[in-house]
Order: structure tokens, then C-alpha cells, then sequence
């Protein structure tokens, strides 16, 4: 709870309770040995502790992608969570979860009211990505993968004599924890200050690619990372409003500079036996940061403010040139590290305005900045530790970005309100296709409450992007001049979006709908035009005050048409495909409280199916057809149950199944050596049927609630 809204809650208590006081031992009323029934604030120590045990019946690292229930067996359920408050204001309190998971969490917090507190805590998440992987590299060291000894390289996977004997398992995912502490210190009910810190550490490993030329392979890549995180600021408020001043500083420190794996395949270069390659440089980061909002003394005026400058720093040192001693020797490293310095800037601010009862507006303005302060230099490089390429400059990014923003509505009738909206972005970038793209955009909208059981709201807009012309970057190749990138062209935009709200009766009914056409007239090849419709609804019914029934679902298409030219710089053969894209949701449920006066019961139900297609016509006289479907199916069913022993002790219980179905041909029957110029490490489509079971007691502490009582 936000420090002075707890002592202004406080004082109000205070003053009402003394006001009733007083008035009613005025009347004789003997007050002495009343009891607050509703007061907010907890007194002496309150606790509560779950214990419980969960049954995975089937591995699977798609459904425990995010839960680590990913292993066939029993888990732990442990949870607790209590604290105490003494009259003097200080307390303490605690929220421990997931003890028994890869997912648990804790969080301590404890202070004095009105002028300190501190927190502490800690997290876990697993990220399981692939259990059916497989691999002939075993780790030697933190940042080398070597193949076995009698490793023969060939020419293709299908020369690999050695491949299929020296395939193991390796499971693809990642370990992340968190540490965090925290500490407000408030000066009176205006001025706090605050100091925040986080560390997050993430182990594991991720499926990683690599190639020599023309030969590629997939690899089980190390990762052991740390990200320190930390903000100090202050923050006063006064009546009209407040302000907000902070510096936040990131440090992230990747244990692992480069990877260096053996070549699986016959090397170009002779002495190619190995290739390296640079994992996430270590970097730092820091913004310093002014904003808040305050009221103005005419038109309810409201005054929202955000100015920020930061800067990036990256100086990790360069790996070596080749792992080749013939190619390392025929140049050197331009320098020691990049000397990465970016800076940059964030301006925003917006008014919004009542000038009338009828009328409300709203204007914005945010500037952005990103200037790339890193000194050139030009290099030779080698392509893939395998081939000698010619020298190349490093270019420098950046970008300007101006943002104008309004809106207004006029309540016309009771029941009726018109608006009318706008924006104006332009962009200014440095070294990249376009140099400065204009969007200039339009909507209305209106909103309808025609009877109190409805409520309508529709808005159609309209956007067009003006690119500027085409610019050839000196020292690099010339691009053609036909293909533009989707967001530096023009393109024309409509959109529109309807929802409505019905309440008949007990029924609350919400639907929306919504469509985007985007068309790029002046990209003959590329993206040409974009579609996007979506569909949704819920309905939900509270049947009567212990029961209610919820039902959902949406649909969504996504379409896209993009154009090819078989040869340069002719128009006359085209090739073109079109992607679509379908997504359909659906769930209900039921929740029935208070059955028998003791047991609670959830029930929820969740659909979800995805379609992707992709078709292609390799010229206009003949059709190359379309890849096979890329399709994902969800069922997932959920059951709980608790009943309450007494007014301490519940006992509850609970059934998930989920089932999940996918087919990717990408990736589907792709083993080791199905591709000569792949070594695949051969994950599988997601395919799993999954049952949870579990059973938990928990325990209430302390003294019970005024409710209870």
C-alpha cells in the first residue's frame, strides 16, 4: 500500500471514530468495550501455510515450459504466507511460494508505517524449451564443444560414419534467479525516497546454429549470464501533483565472451579444425529519468510529463581474427574492442483539458533520440573461419522521432458522444534505407449509451506513410531500388474497431471486432499488402451469489502478400507468395461457491487452435504450390475443489489434463543427418497429453479475521 494514501486512510479513521465516539457517549452510550469489525489495519501475528503434492504422469518440456512440471513423477507444494502489526505501527510480513518447484518464490517485507519500509526477495523460473534434442558435442570447459575422438568429418551429414554412435540426449533451456531488495524511506507525507537493486542470474542452454560456408549445423549453446539492475530516486508529492526523479543503471556481465566448437565437416581452410563465434558481449547501460503530472487551476487541466537521457557502453574485447593461423595472418584486428557509446533521449509530455461539461481534449508530444557516438573503423573479415572476404566499414545507426498527438470529444446528446482524433510521427534516421519517413494520421470515434443496459463504441481511422527517397549508402553494396523495407515505404492504412456492451437481465455480454488493411502501393517487390481481422466476445452470467458461468472465444486472420523477381532488375517474372495466418480461442467455466455450505468448486475449460499457410506462385504462368500446414491444437481442463474443516483448516484437490498437438514441417522428421548441409540436433513438434493430480492441506495462524468471528 502506498505510503501517505495509508496515513491520510488512517487519519480519516482516526477522526471519524473519534467524531463517533464522542457523539455517542454524549447520548450515555458506554463505548468502552466495543470492537472494530471492518478496520483495515492487522493486529498481532496472522499466518497461513499450505503443504501438498502434485503428479506429473508424462514428461514434457512444452508443458512445463514455464511451471518445471516437465518430468513424469511427484512434486512438493509448499506455500506460507503471514505477518504481524503491533499498535506502535511496525510490521512485518511474508509470501512464500512454490517451495517444492523449480518456481518458487519468496518475497520479506518489513517497516515502520509512515516512514520505512524494506523488502527482500528472491525467484526462480525454468524455461524448458526441447527435451528431444540430440547432439555428438559434449562440453569441455565453459565455452567449448568438442566432438568425440574418433570423429571422422565428411563432406555431408550422410559421410558422418561416426554420427549415429555419438549421438546423445541434451535438453534445450534455461534457469533464471532473481535476488531483489528495496527500501522506501518517507519524510513525512510528501518526500520519499526509494533504492531498488535486482540480480538475475540465467544458466543453461539454448539451441544455438553455426555454419562453415555452405555447411551448417545446430548446437546445444552455452549460456551463463548475470543482469544487475538498480534504481535510486526520490519522489515528493504535493496537492495538485507530483514529481519523480531517478537514475536506473543495468550491468550485464555474460561469463562466456565467445563459443569455440570443433568442425564437423572436411574444412575449406586446412586448418579450419574448430569455428568460434561471439555470444552477448558484456555492456552497460544508465538513464536518468524527471517526470510526474500536476494539476492546472482551469479546465480540470492535468499536466503529464517524461524526460529521460541515457547512455550505452560496450567494450568487450574483439575475439581473435580466425580461428585459422593462415587467415589470421593476412590481416589484423582494426582494434582492441567496438568502444560501443550510444546515447539517448526521451522527451514526452500531454495535457488534457475540460473546457466544458460537454467537451474533453487531450494533445501529446514525445521526441526520441538515439546517437551513435561509436568511432568508425574499417576491417577485412573472413567468412566463417573458412574464406577470406573483402574489407567492410562498420556504420553507425541512429534515428529522431517527433510524435504529435490530440484528441477530442463533444457529448452531443445524453446518451451520444462524438470525437475526433489525430497524429503526425517523423522519423529522421542516419545510414539506413530511407532518411526520413511522415506518417499523418486520422480517426472518429463514437460512443453510444442509447439505454442503460447498452453501450456501443466504434472508431474508423486512416494512415499514410510518405517515405523519402531511396538512398544508396557509400561503401555498401547498392540494394534494389525496388525493395523497401515494410516500415521505411509508403503504405497506406484503414482500420476499424466496434465493441458493445449488453447487460439483459443477469447476463453481463461483451463483443469487439476489429480489421486493419495495410497496402504498400509503391513496393513492387517486397511487401505489397497486410490484412488483419479479429473477432471476440464473453459472456458471463453470476447465476445466483455463490454461482457463476463464464463463456469466451475469438477468432483472428492474419494475411500477407509479399513479391519476388527472378532476375535483376526486371519486373516481367514475379514470384509471389501469401502467408495466412488463423487463430481460434474458446473457454468457459463455472465457479460454485459455498456447496453445502463448506466446499468451493472451480471448473474451467480452454480451446485454442492456430493455422498457418503458406502458398506460392512461382511466376505468373505457373504455380509452385503451397508448404504444408503449420497447425497447433489446445485442450486444457481444469478442476478444483476445497473444503473448509473449520474456520482454520481447508482441505483442497485438483485435476489439470492438457492436451497439445502441433505439425511444423520445418522441423518435423529433420534428424541428424536428413540434410547433407545440416547437422540438425532433431527437435520434434510439440506433441504431449498431460494429467496433473494433487491434494494440499493449509492452515490459518493466528488470531482469525473479524469476518470469521
Amino acid at each position: 500500500m502506498d505510503k501517505p494514501n495509508t496515513l491520510i486512510a488512517f487519519a480519516v479513521t482516526s477522526v471519524l471514530a473519534a467524531g463517533t465516539a464522542a457523539a455517542d457517549n454524549a447520548a450515555g452510550v458506554d463505548t468502552s468495550g466495543w470492537e472494530c469489525e471492518s478496520c483495515p489495519f492487522q493486529t498481532d501475528y496472522e499466518a497461513e501455510a499450505e503443504i501438498g503434492v502434485l503428479y506429473v504422469d508424462e514428461d514434457s518440456a512444452k508443458y512445463g515450459e514455464y511451471n518445471g512440471l516437465d518430468q513424469k513423477g511427484a512434486y512438493a507444494d509448499v506455500n506460507a504466507n503471514g505477518g504481524s502489526r503491533n499498535e506502535s505501527g511496525t510490521y512485518y510480513r511474508y509470501d512464500m511460494r512454490d517451495l517444492g518447484l523449480d518456481t518458487r518464490e519468496a518475497e520479506f517485507v518489513f517497516g515502520k508505517e509512515g516512514m520505512v519500509e524494506a523488502t527482500l526477495s528472491y525467484d526462480e523460473l525454468p524455461h524448458r524449451i526441447w527435451d528431444t534434442t540430440v547432439t555428438p558435442y559434449q562440453r569441455s570447459g565453459k565455452d567449448t564443444l568438442v566432438l568425440p575422438s574418433g570423429w571422422i568429418p565428411a563432406g555431408s551429414t550422410g559421410g558422418m560414419t561416426a554420427l549415429a554412435g555419438s549421438l546423445s540426449n541434451v535438453d534445450i533451456g534455461t534457469d533464471r534467479t532473481t535476488i531483489g531488495a528495496g527500501l522506501d524511506y518517507l519524510f513525512g507525507s510528501n518526500l520519499k525516497l526509494f533504492a531498488d537493486f535486482s540480480r538475475q542470474e540465467i544458466e543453461g542452454r539454448k539451441l544455438g546454429s553455426a555454419n562453415f560456408l555452405f555447411s551448417s549445423l545446430q548446437l546445444p549453446e552455452p549460456v551463463d549470464a548475470a543482469h544487475d539492475q538498480i534504481e535510486i530516486g526520490a519522489t515528493y508529492r504535493w496537492k495538485s501533483g507530483f514529481t519523480r526523479l531517478a537514475w536506473y543503471g543495468s550491468i550485464y556481465d555474460n561469463a562466456l565472451t565467445g563459443m569455440t566448437f570443433d568442425n564437423p565437416y572436411v574444412p575449406i581452410a586446412s586448418d579450419t579444425v574448430q569455428g568460434r563465434k561471439a555470444l552477448a558481449p558484456d555492456n552497460k547501460a544508465q538513464t536518468y529519468s524527471l517526470d510526474g503530472n500536476f494539476l492546472l487551476p482551469w479546465w480540470q487541466g492535468v499536466v503529464s510529463y517524461r524526460l529521460a537521457e541515457g547512455t550505452m557502453d560496450q567494450d568487450e574485447s574483439f575475439l581473435p581474427f580466425s580461428t585459422s593461423a593462415g587467415l589470421s595472418a593476412t590481416a589484423m584486428l582494426p582494434r582492441s574492442n567496438l568502444a560501443g557509446d550510444v546515447s539517448t533521449s526521451h522527451y514526452r509530455a500531454t495535457l488534457s483539458l475540460k473546457p466544458h461539461p460537454r467537451i474533453r481534449a487531450r494533445v501529446g508530444y514525445r521526441y526520441d533520440e538515439r546517437d551513435d557516438g561509436t568511432r568508425p573503423f574499417t576491417s577485412a573479415f573472413v567468412d566463417d573461419d573458412s574464406l577470406p572476404a573483402p574489407a567492410a566499414t562498420s556504420l553507425r545507426y541512429g534515428y529522431e522521432r517527433t510524435l504529435y498527438d490530440g484528441f477530442g470529444e463533444v457529448k452531443v446528446l445524453d446518451w451520444l458522444y462524438l470525437g475526433l482524433g489525430g497524429e503526425f510521427d517523423e522519423i529522421d534516421r542516419s545510414n539506413q534505407a530511407s532518411k526520413q519517413t511522415q506518417e499523418e494520421g486520422s480517426y472518429v470515434q463514437v460512443r453510444m449509451r442509447p439505454w442503460s443496459s447498452i453501450e456501443l463504441s466504434g472508431r474508423y481511422g486512416q494512415s499514410h506513410i510518405d517515405a523519402g527517397d531511396y538512398v544508396v549508402t557509400p561503401g555498401l553494396p547498392p540494394e534494389n531500388p525496388l525493395l523497401r523495407k515494410f516500415n521505411q515505404t509508403n503504405r497506406d492504412r484503414d482500420y476499424s474497431e466496434v465493441r458493445v456492451g449488453w447487460s439483459p437481465w443477469k447476463l453481463s455480454i461483451a463483443l469487439e471486432g476489429t480489421y486493419a488493411f495495410d497496402a504498400y502501393r509503391l513496393s513492387p517487390l517486397g511487401l505489397r499488402s497486410g490484412r488483419d481481422y479479429r473477432y471476440a466476445g464473453t459472456v458471463s452470467w453470476p447465476v445466483s451469489e455463490k454461482t457463476s458461468v463464464y463463456l469466451s472465444g475469438s477468432y483472428q486472420n492474419i494475411a500477407t502478400e509479399q513479391a519476388g523477381e527472378e532476375v535483376f532488375p526486371s519486373t516481367a517474372n514475379l514470384w509471389l507468395v501469401t502467408h495466412e495466418d488463423e487463430f481460434t480461442t474458446a473457454g468457459g467455466g463455472i465457479v460454485w461457491n459455498d456447496v453445502a455450505g463448506k466446499v468451493d468448486v472451480t471448473l474451467d475449460y480452454t480451446y485454442a487452435k492456430s493455422r498457418g499457410l503458406v502458398d506460392t506462385v512461382a511466376s505468373p504462368q505457373s504455380s509452385a504450390g503451397a508448404f504444408p500446414k503449420l497447425e497447433t491444437e489446445l485442450n486444457s481442463l481444469r478442476l478444483s475443489a476445497s473444503y473448509d474443516v473449520n474456520e482454520r483448516l481447508r482441505v483442497g484437490a485438483g485435476w489439470t489434463w492438457e492436451d497439445y498437438d502441433s505439425s511444423d514441417w520445418q522441423i518435423a522428421g529433420v534428424g541428424p543427418s536428413t540434410l547433407p548441409n545440416v547437422l540438425s540436433m532433431s527437435p520434434d513438434p510439440y506433441q504431449y497429453s498431460v494429467n496433473v493430480v494433487g491434494v494440499s492441506f493449509s492452515y490459518r495462524f493466528g488470531k482469525s479475521s473479524a469476518a470469521e468471528e
